[in-house]
């Protein structure tokens, strides 16, 4: 009896890694995250909104149809989010380039369903980088849960006060949001290229660096009065120019991460790409300069400096490197001493400047630092959550040392140890140790490319000690893209370390059992009053009879043991309808009324003899102003509130 072999595409379906239900998951996981992303990321009235949501659903269509054309046109796109959003009348575009991912990954992970011949090449950031991204899930949740609370969502309540300065838990969880999706889209950019192949791979670093390149050259046109300036009040003071890029920091690494692979192609590439790549540094080179960021420097330096001492490349190479790296160095020198604004030779002058203040000359890192370490001290294992330095450092620092603006801590590694605890800290340092070995590993190697994107991919991690620039969308894309460069072939990835495997999964278990805890602990009201004693109510605003605040449609306030509190509510709302209010105390009904239209009525709060005491409010309806055609308002507005 004859044996028919069964053809290879139809026995493949049966060892599909991931399996069918998976990649159903990542289809559905990726288009929640895109609404997510979309909602928090723009307000309903920015003009940019439009065209991003058909640029993106552009790429998701483009990619379950031709995904590799797809990838090129992200990774031209995405280092020019800054222009795009500039152009479509937009302000604020850092939410632009998870955005653009998310639509690509949406189309992708679509077609990736059906896609039987998809294999991916294993690497040993593989596993490190699944466990950080598990972890960053999770921070972002405990952030989530702190800056809204448990005991508050349960019971329908928002505008909770995150901080001493009252910042509104709708704020909070807009920067944990936004920092989470940085880091989620780097590393989905990183496993969607390792399923891609080098080639692509390599032509999407090419792509990118071209798309670096047209945000460099808008610098120049900028610098030139040619394109619009800068929209940011900060950065037309400080006079950093931001060209395509999002703002002026993230146009400086994008330069820097791109120039480290460029040189290595322009010296020891040959022909029309030597030529076009020494005419790609010299743009590069201008956008880091009008940039004005130092942290950019030092990595091209430093990348810079490993491929010419690591690379395997001829000695006249090296030679012609090092007359190079010399040249770069006298120039900059001369920047420093003619730098005027916000260029780079300016700001380098004022790191030396002895008339300036330290934190002045270091962005207040020691400031931050020691913010961050006291931030470490309160939440050792599960940290604070994703993102939530910014939003907590108004009561990290007091006194002379009260910083008036959110900032992030400068340095990625003390961000990740306040904001992801002990467990994450370890996991982000063997992440970095397996992506520096890959990158060191790829430097030695011959050929300009590959070898330029494992040093850069070096530099960028020595740099994060200064900067927490894989926040920044942009630059955490550009970062793992180098990552998934540098990663190299299936044949580089060696057998695992089996006692280092069994200590990431014992990191993600016990930060996922803190992380519960500490989720579980914003259930009690003690947690949602930390930092005011009201929650549903609008900022304060002043009318003729004096202060007065707007309502939602729930609200609640807390009394002191043994206090009392007077508030009066009245119904002033558009509507000729009268509003029932309903007024609960430990789980029951303390009053009711129905309030008709211009009626007011005076309430006394009496606290329990020996515990904080919660009135929740809630009134029948409320008005949007805007959608009554009224102005722009969007709030929603229930009772107006004056508190006695």
């Amino acid at each position: 009896m004859s044996t028919v072999a069964l053809p290879r595409r139809a026995e493949e379906p049966l060892g599909r890694s991931p399996r069918t239900g998976v990649r159903v998951l990542l289809f559905f996981a990726s288009v929640v995250g895109s609404g997510i992303l979309f909602g928090i990321g723009f307000p309903p009235a920015a003009p940019d909104r439009l065209p991003l949501l058909l640029l993106a659903v552009g790429l998701a269509l483009a990619a379950a149809w031709k995904p590799q054309r797809a990838i090129l046109a992200f990774a031209f796109l995405f280092p020019c989010a800054g222009l795009l959003a500039r152009l479509c009348g937009g302000t604020d575009p850092l939410a632009w380039p998870a955005l653009l991912l998310c639509g690509l990954a949406a189309g992708w992970s679509f077609r990736f369903i059906y896609d039987f011949e998809s294999v991916a090449e294993p690497s040993r950031l593989d596993r490190p980088l699944r466990a950080l991204l598990l972890v960053w899930g999770l921070s972002t949740v405990v952030a989530a849960a702190r800056a809204w609370t448990v005991w508050a969502a349960l019971r329908g309540l928002r505008g909770r006060a995150v901080n001493s300065e009252g910042l509104l838990e709708d704020a909070a969880l807009r920067e944990s949001f936004i920092a989470f999706s940085a880091l989620a889209a780097g590393a989905a950019f990183f496993f969607l290229l390792r399923r891609e192949g080098p080639a692509l791979r390599s032509r999407a670093l090419r792509a990118t660096t071209l798309g670096v390149g047209l945000s460099a050259a808008a610098a120049c046109l900028q610098r030139a009065g040619w394109l619009p300036q800068e929209t940011s009040a900060y950065w037309k003071m400080t006079g950093r120019l931001s060209g395509g890029a999002s703002d002026p920091n993230s146009l400086g690494l994008l330069c820097a991460l791109a120039l480290v692979p460029v040189l290595a192609v322009a010296l020891a590439g040959t022909g029309r790409d030597r030529t076009a790549s020494t005419a790609a540094a010299l743009v590069l080179a201008a956008g880091l300069l009008l940039s004005g960021s130092r942290s950019g420097l030092l990595l091209v330096l430093a990348g810079f400096a490993l491929w010419l001492l690591l690379g395997r490349i001829p000695s006249r190479v090296r030679r012609a490197g090092v007359v190079v790296f010399g040249l770069s160095v006298l120039l900059f020198a001369l920047f420093l001493l003619a730098g005027s604004g916000g260029s780079l030779g300016g700001r380098i002058s004022q790191s030396f400047d002895p008339n300036l203040p330290v934190e002045y000359r270091v962005s207040a890192r020691p400031a931050l630092w020691a913010a961050a370490w006291r931030l470490f001290l309160r939440h050792p294992i599960e940290g604070a959550g994703m993102g939530a330095f910014s939003w907590k450092l108004p009561d990290l620092t007091d006194g002379a040392s009260r910083i008036a603006m959110r900032d992030n801590p400068g340095s990625a590694y003390v961000q990740a140890l306040a904001e992801t605890g002990l467990a994450g800290g370890f996991l982000t340092a063997l992440f970095v140790f397996s992506l520096g070995a890959a990158g060191l590993k790829r430097a030695r190697e011959a050929g300009g490319l590959p070898a330029g994107a494992g040093a850069a991919a070096v530099a960028f991690l020595a740099v994060l000690a200064l900067g927490s620039h894989w926040f920044a969308p942009d630059i955490s894309l550009f970062a793992f893209l180098l990552a998934a460069v540098a990663a190299g072939p299936a044949a580089d990835s060696g057998a695992g370390r089996p006692g280092l495997e069994k200590a990431s999964l014992l990191a993600v278990l016990v930060y996922a059992l803190a992380a519960a805890a500490a989720v579980a602990g914003t259930a009690r009201a003690e947690e949602t009053f930390r930092y005011a004693p009201r929650i549903g109510f609008h900022d304060k605003e002043i009318g003729p009879g004096g202060p007065f605040r707007w309502t939602r449609r729930k609200f609640a306030l807390r009394v002191a043991p043994g206090g009392t509190s007077r508030i009066i509510l009245a119904h002033y709302s558009p509507s000729r309808e009268p509003v029932d209010l309903d007024v609960k105390a430990d789980g029951r009904t303390v009053f009711r009324k129905m309030l008709r239209a211009g009626e007011a009525i005076r309430l006394r709060l009496n606290g329990s003899p020996e515990k904080p005491r919660v009135f929740l409010f809630a009134a029948s309806r409320a008005f949007v102003p805007k959608r009554l055609g009224l102005s722009q308002d969007r709030r929603e507005l229930g009772l107006l509130s004056v508190e006695e």
